[in-house]
């Protein structure tokens, strides 16, 4: 769901625990039974302060009083962003325009009084994307507003909820500068009075939504006109772009784009969950009043990206490949095949689903595999990423099961091992894969599972968490669930040296060439800005050399052979260890828990213990044959 790119900019690499706030399950549960149209008015043509005024209004409400909610957190964010928090002055009125009580209650609920007098609400909104270092709202996830210029509007911002109504249309009406325009999947009504506008300076847009969530789903950026649209597969493409460096246009960026997702669509075969597709691409200038969180956010028909505008051509590309190919396969999970929890989404008092690794993982697996069955990666390519993923899925949890994580993600200490999501997630469903074609002698993989999946459930037909397994033990074999209740729901740890075996792929250790202080660019040692120190990394383990001499991770380097170390002369070590000699003694002195330490030895050739995933020359015919099922189908 939520897809982050790792230019070590700000990462959502970490889950924040979901704060305490006033519970409001109880009114929340009300009913309520009026069913008319709520109309909501947003104005980006009169932004005060950076900041842009909304309008609700409510009819023939029969309860005594009302609460108006703004998400607390919104599906594939995983965390509390706390929406109300940007939410200013927010004031309720009778017909007369007489003004009713209103108490706030936490961040993100108003409670009116008298509520069968209220007929609208008013209240300002701030914007995320110029306040970063102040908060954790993800950029993909936040708001932008700059007047005249470009609006990022994430809805659920914007647009709340009425306890007990969530499940009613919206007429949404969006004022803003004629030029600008609204890049969008959702479809503009013609309305007769919204294009009289007050002056020609000014517009509005009118969209009709069955419900709450559907307005919560569909993102919004208006901005001067660079976009493109295309078709693949009777799919309905928009790219739309918003850049202030001009080597970013939508026509330059589109062939890449059509290329990748006509391959997804090869690759998905007669899987059409969605007729039209939006990419919301905004560029930032990286500057102190712009977003800093690159990645996306995936909606069932759009996705917004935010990236560096200082990207070159060619690594934007990569970006977006990256980005868009898992954010697009979001519109088979979970737009085909999702839970209740996610169908419902209570957004205020959210009740998560066990089933992260078929929602994320599969996903993630997808964005892996038809690079290589649609031949744009190759096999080396390929097995690398499988290998990088394995490695990564090693810095999390291994021993906790991943439904009991997925239900609890936004609690302690599941929050932390988010991430794993995208890694061992992915690798779950690599093993599914590998399993379905071993039991049907390569006819059929993970695909074929999620097709027939789509099938029994669909966009409006959710799931209960718990019948998931049961379905698909219908749809499959009985070793996939049997996988699935030790690995899965259980919390055994997956050996995949014996899953890639089965297509006859070697996934092993190997002694590769190394320097001293130095693998792939990888250092051993690092520098203590505050310290001054030298100070060598958790890597050293894998270093035989420095392994041989005993250095652990954390230790200080003082000296080597006598002469001292520190930050200003660390680049000298490289240097210096190119003209030791194998068989020549060596003497270092550390710092261990502030008690000095001489290791010695002999200088022997360097080498790191490194993961390999690679054809295995002893493999069967039949192993072989079902790697190339694997990968080539």
């Amino acid at each position: 769901m939520l897809k982050t790119i790792l230019i070590h900019i700000k990462l959502i690499t970490t889950i924040v625990i979901l704060n305490s706030v006033i519970s409001c399950k109880a009114t929340q549960n009300q009913t309520n039974t009026n069913t008319s149209s709520i109309i909501a008015t947003i104005d980006l043509v009169n932004v005060v302060d950076d900041k842009v005024k909304v309008e609700i209004k409510v009819s023939n409400l029969d309860t005594d009083t009302i609460s108006y909610f703004i998400p607390k957190i919104v599906p594939g964010t995983y965390q509390n962003n706390d929406y109300g928090k940007y939410i200013e002055d927010l004031e309720a009125f009778d017909q007369q325009g007489n003004p009713l009580y209103v108490q706030k209650h936490g961040n993100n609920r108003w409670k009116i009084n008298k509520a069968k007098d209220l007929k609208k609400i008013t209240y300002w909104v701030n914007d995320t994307f110029d306040s970063e270092d102040t908060h954790d709202v993800f950029s993909p996830t936040g708001t932008n507003i700059i007047k005249d210029k470009n609006f990022v509007l994430n809805l659920y911002a914007f647009v709340g909820y009425f306890n007990g109504m969530k499940e009613s249309n919206y007429k949404l009406f969006i004022k803003h500068p004629s030029q600008l325009e609204a890049s969008t999947s959702l479809k503009e009504i013609f309305f007769e009075n919204t294009k009289k506008a007050t002056n020609a300076k000014t517009d509005i847009d009118y969209f009709s939504l069955k419900r709450y969530a559907e307005l919560a789903d569909n993102p919004i950026m208006y901005s001067n006109l660079d976009r493109v649209t295309f078709t693949v597969n009777n799919i309905e493409i928009l790219l739309s772009v918003y850049s202030n460096n001009p080597i970013h246009r939508a026509a330059k960026i589109m062939p890449q784009m059509e290329r990748m997702i006509r391959a997804q669509k090869n690759f998905l075969g007669d899987i059409n969950a969605t007729k039209k597709y939006s990419i919301l691409l905004y560029l930032s200038s990286q500057k102190s009043e712009d977003a800093k969180g690159f990645g996306a956010l995936e909606h069932n028909t759009s996705t917004v990206i935010v990236l560096p505008e200082s990207l070159s051509p060619k690594k934007l590309n990569e970006a977006l490949t990256d980005v868009v190919s898992h954010e697009f396969f979001h519109i088979v999970t979970p737009l085909t095949i999702h839970s209740k929890e996610i169908h419902d989404f209570d957004y205020n008092n959210p009740k998560m689903s066990e089933h992260l690794w078929l929602y994320e993982g599969t996903t993630e697996y997808f964005s892996l595999l038809f690079q290589i069955t649609q031949g744009l990666i190759s096999k080396e390519e390929f097995f690398q990423r499988i290998r990088d993923k394995i490695k990564a899925s090693k810095n999390f949890d291994d021993s906790i099961s991943f439904t009991n994580m997925s239900k609890n993600i936004l609690k302690a200490p599941y929050h932390e091992n988010y991430r794993n999501v995208y890694e061992k997630g992915a690798l779950i469903s690599m093993c599914l894969d590998i399993i379905m074609r071993e039991e049907s002698g390569g006819v059929y993989g993970i695909l074929y599972l999620i097709k027939n999946l789509s099938l029994e459930y669909g966009s409006d037909k959710p799931f209960e968490d718990k019948d998931l397994i049961k379905s698909i033990e219908k749809a499959s074999y009985p070793e996939i669930i049997a996988f699935l209740q030790k690995h899965v729901i259980g919390n055994t740890p997956i050996d995949y040296k014996y899953y890639l075996n089965k297509v006859g792929l070697h996934y092993g250790i190997k002694n590769a060439p190394s320097s001293y202080f130095i693998f792939e660019q990888q250092p051993f040692v690092t520098g203590s800005e505050e310290t001054k120190e030298v100070i060598f990394t958790p890597g050293t383990t894998y270093n035989n050399f420095l392994k041989n001499l005993g250095i652990q991770g954390g230790d200080v380097l003082i000296s080597i052979n006598d002469k001292m170390y520190t930050i200003k002369n660390i680049y000298d070590l490289f240097g210096d260890s190119n003209k030791w000699k194998i068989g020549d003694e060596i003497s270092f002195k550390i710092k261990r828990n502030n008690e000095v330490i001489v290791l010695k030895s002999k200088v022997i050739e360097p080498t790191v213990e490194t993961r390999i995933l690679e054809l295995d020359p002893t493999a069967s015919e039949e192993k072989l044959a079902l790697l190339k099922k694997w990968i080539n189908d």
